[in-house]
């Protein structure tokens, strides 16, 4: 039998608090901007046009500041960990709870920007989850805290709802309904679009950081700026190599896009949530097939030149997983694939602190798997740290250099 959680709150309990609470202060939740703070801001460059520099240099732009945007590669590029087609969103985090909030403020303002922006990037659709029950236990917890729908369902259930979709496996799954699906690529182009139409520059070009001295160049010429923010993802231990060359590793990954027969429409986002369990997550199809992620352990990727082309086995793995829990999609083509790379700490929490050397010069990525989601608020919430917003110590603590160490690969 189901197990229903309400989404409203108990009694005393304020459900915007809960979700919303200590994570960026003076941000208004109604239009996720902050208010503006003054003239004479100092000039920002932003290095890096993905989920961290490009949401970053759009919120420092909308507070007033002169910023410029500057990617070697350009925004939305296939080199970039936030390429590709699509990305998850979802609230369920385990006992990490502050990413459960700060991913329920992104869905809202991802709805938001996508209406600024004039077209459509959030397909909300929820998702199925299997986890261990310790897991489970750890992340009903959180939901009942904060007041958060959900439900726990049987194999049964789950195939009784989605017919296209076999959990017999599985002891329980479960069942979130909020979260979905975003546009990446396209995303990004957005965000880079509105923050040139909203007076920021965007530049192309190989920016470097002579550590001793601290002067930023940009192909070669001396960068000048009153702060620079490094937000280039998996160019960060590149760009750093002493600071953060073991605090964050960059492994290979590779995804395929399945496709449906052509008169079968159950895998399309409008019917079918996404998936995840121990051997890998689906995205539902928004109009380029079905996501499938393969499972391969951490093998190192260089972002400049790394080659991007699929591997045969991965691929065939894909297909064994489809057929597994997608039986109708059986022997469907693969119709695309990306290679791409993430990046990720020890812990998997963000790292956005100063650089210890150099005032003037902030860090912001160690993306672990889950910050492209986040885009909009970690753009408020870093803008306001360089701006000298008031923040959450709790918070500056857990994403700081110090809370970070050697990142050691996943066998």
């Amino acid at each position: 039998m189901a197990i229903t959680k309400p989404s409203k709150p108990r009694p005393g309990v304020d459900r915007r608090a809960l979700i919303f609470g200590g994570t960026v202060a003076g941000v208004s939740l109604a239009t996720g901007a902050a208010p503006a703070i003054g003239r004479n801001l100092p000039d920002i460059a932003v290095i890096g046009a993905g989920a961290f520099g490009g949401w970053t240099a759009l919120a420092l732009r909308e507070q007033g500041a002169r910023v410029t945007m500057i990617d070697a590669y350009g925004p939305g590029n296939p080199r970039a960990s936030s390429g590709d087609e699509s990305r998850l969103l979802r609230l369920s985090y385990g006992e990490r709870d502050i990413y459960t909030r700060w991913a329920a403020r992104a869905a809202l303002l991802w709805q938001q920007r996508q209406g600024e922006f004039g077209r459509r990037l959030y397909y909300p659709n929820g998702g199925l989850r299997v986890m261990p029950a310790p897991e489970l236990a750890a992340q009903r917890r959180v939901f009942d805290r904060l007041a958060i729908g959900y439900e726990v369902l049987t194999p049964g259930e789950v195939t009784h709802r989605w017919p296209q979709v076999r959990y017999d496996d599985a002891p329980a799954i479960f069942y979130e309904p909020t979260g979905g699906v975003v546009k990446a690529r396209e995303s990004m182009i957005a965000v880079a679009e509105m923050f040139a139409r909203k007076g920021g520059t965007v530049r192309t070009g190989h920016a470097v950081l002579d550590g001793p001295s601290g002067t930023v160049m940009v192909d070669r010429e001396p960068l000048a700026a009153g702060s620079h923010v490094f937000a280039c993802g998996p160019w960060l231990p590149k760009v750093m190599p002493g600071l953060l060359g073991d605090r964050i590793r960059v492994p290979r990954r590779e995804i395929f896009y399945v496709g449906s027969p052509i008169d079968d429409h159950r895998y399309r986002w409008e019917h079918l949530p996404n998936l995840a369990d121990m051997d890998t997550y689906t995205a539902s199809d928004i109009d380029y097939g079905i996501k499938v992620a393969a499972k391969l352990t951490d093998i190192a990727m260089d972002p400049d030149n790394g080659t991007r082309l699929p591997t045969a086995f991965l691929a065939s793995q894909v297909q064994a997983y489809v057929a597994k829990r997608m039986p109708g999609l059986a022997g469907q083509p693969i119709v695309a694939t990306r290679i791409c790379q993430t990046e990720y700490t020890d812990n998997n929490h963000f790292l956005i602190d100063r650089h210890p050397e150099h005032a003037n010069i902030w860090i912001a990525g160690g993306g672990s798997g889950h910050a492209f989601k986040m885009g909009p608020v970690l753009g408020d919430y870093i803008s306001g740290r360089v701006l000298g917003h008031a923040f959450d110590p709790q918070e500056a603590a857990l994403f700081s250099l110090a809370r970070h160490g050697a990142a050691a690969a996943i066998a």
